[in-house]
């Protein structure tokens, strides 16, 4: 169990329920049913909705080839691998990788764009990583480098213990930290009269939070920053209104209603092909650290009124 090293418990303790925080909130962001439903977005030629990701993956690659951690003796395990893009970036240079994630249809497609890049090094497992006996499938430290982005199914307490216990050296995590976003600003002002709020996955939370806590429970982690900046042509309509809506609002206002005037706002907005240009940057924040290199902290004490 991971436990603090020295008497931070109070700190420890309020990092840990920071970390998982997200989950309890919003359970449905992590089931199968929904990941599905992102796929066929994706399959649908919803790269443009998703966005970002070969760029993304691209980066992360580099990065992780710079800092020796993904060579051709290199075992990779990507969680919450979605269609596959990060896993088949790392499977150029790795000698395997193996992509885990909750949806089935997610992993059809990883398998899929694997074969048509002539990859065979990569593999795909459609499973709950939460519930994955990592024990009896033998994956316990299998693999060199664990790395996730963004993925619910490492927040928490049990979800950064999993994570861990997969690695013989590296663990590397990838959040967003802020963004923006012109078109879902637009959107928010003149069809809900508010501001566009920051996503609950992009305010930095995951990356404040991991960071802290690893370094309370003994671990030396390394942060780094990477910002993107992306121009898309995405289709008007309902799939894309749909993902603002859930994005953006509260959960009480995420109804079918509000999707149809999201839907009719874009369809406004178009250009005479039907799409809108979506015109967004974003920070991503990764926090990498060696499983292996533990070391005591002295009791730093929390102000008064509690670790904020």
């Amino acid at each position: 169990m991971l436990t603090p090293l020295a008497n931070n418990a109070e700190m420890t303790a309020y990092f840990m329920e920071l970390h998982g925080k997200h989950l309890s909130g919003r359970p449905m962001l992590n089931t199968a049913e929904r990941w599905n439903g992102f796929a066929g977005s994706w399959e649908r030629g919803g790269d443009a909705l998703l966005g970002g990701h070969a760029a993304r993956a691209r980066a992360e690659a580099e990065f992780l080839r710079r800092r020796g951690l993904l060579g051709g003796d290199c075992d990779v395990a990507d969680i919450g691998c979605g269609p596959g893009r990060f896993a088949c970036e790392f499977a150029r240079t790795a000698r395997s990788v193996v992509g885990f994630d909750i949806s089935p249809r997610m992993a059809e497609l990883g398998a899929s764009t694997a074969a048509e890049e002539g990859l065979d090094n990569v593999s795909f497992s459609a499973c709950d990583f939460r519930a994955l006996d990592i024990a009896a499938e033998g994956l316990e430290q299998r693999f060199d480098l664990v790395f996730s982005s963004m993925t619910p199914a490492v927040r928490g307490l049990d979800g950064l213990e999993r994570l861990m216990s997969l690695s013989r050296g590296f663990c590397c995590e990838v959040t967003h930290v802020s963004g923006s976003n012109e078109l879902q600003s637009r959107m928010m002002r003149e069809l809900f009269g508010r501001e566009r709020p920051e996503p609950r996955y992009g305010n930095g939370q995951w990356f404040y939070s991991l960071f802290n806590l690893l370094f309370l429970l003994g671990y030396y982690p390394e942060a780094s920053y990477c910002t993107l900046r992306d121009s898309r042509r995405i289709p008007a309509g309902e799939e894309y209104a749909r993902h603002c809506v859930h994005l953006l609002l509260p959960e009480a206002e995420r109804t079918e209603e509000n999707v149809r005037l999201a839907s009719a706002w874009l369809e406004r907005n178009a250009q005479p092909d039907g799409t809108v240009t979506e015109e967004s940057e974003t920070c991503y924040g990764r926090v990498l650290w060696d499983v292996r290199v533990r070391g005591e902290r002295p009791e730093y004490g929390a102000p008064s009124g509690g670790a904020k």
